[in-house]
């Protein structure tokens, strides 16, 4: 049985793709996202430029959740969880990616 969201949110179970014009450069200390389109740049700390590593090789919210808990261990699991979701707002708010709840 699937519990209703709250209008605005989501879970980990989200089907995200990312736009195609965005080019990335990643290195040791975050990245830089350009959507070549619309001349939007976005930086990104660490863990975000893991999260789109992760989201460009098709992995699953739950996938990249459990990859970061081992990169992170003094993170605890809910704050994990709640990084990648705001990771992923900022994504659509920005219309890097477009979001879809995936239904089991």
């Amino acid at each position: 049985m699937q519990t209703a969201q709250p209008a605005g949110s989501f879970s980990t179970a989200v089907k995200v793709t990312l736009v195609q014009n965005i080019r990335d450069s990643i290195n040791q200390d975050g990245a830089v996202l350009l959507d070549i389109d619309r001349g939007l740049c976005l930086s990104l700390n660490i863990v975000g430029a893991k999260i789109w590593q992760m989201l460009k090789m098709d992995q699953s919210g739950e996938q990249i959740i459990t990859a970061l808990g081992r990169e992170f261990t003094d993170v605890p699991r809910p704050q994990l969880q709640q990084d990648y979701l705001d990771f992923l707002r900022q994504l659509e708010t920005n219309s890097l990616a477009c979001l879809q709840m995936e239904w089991s």
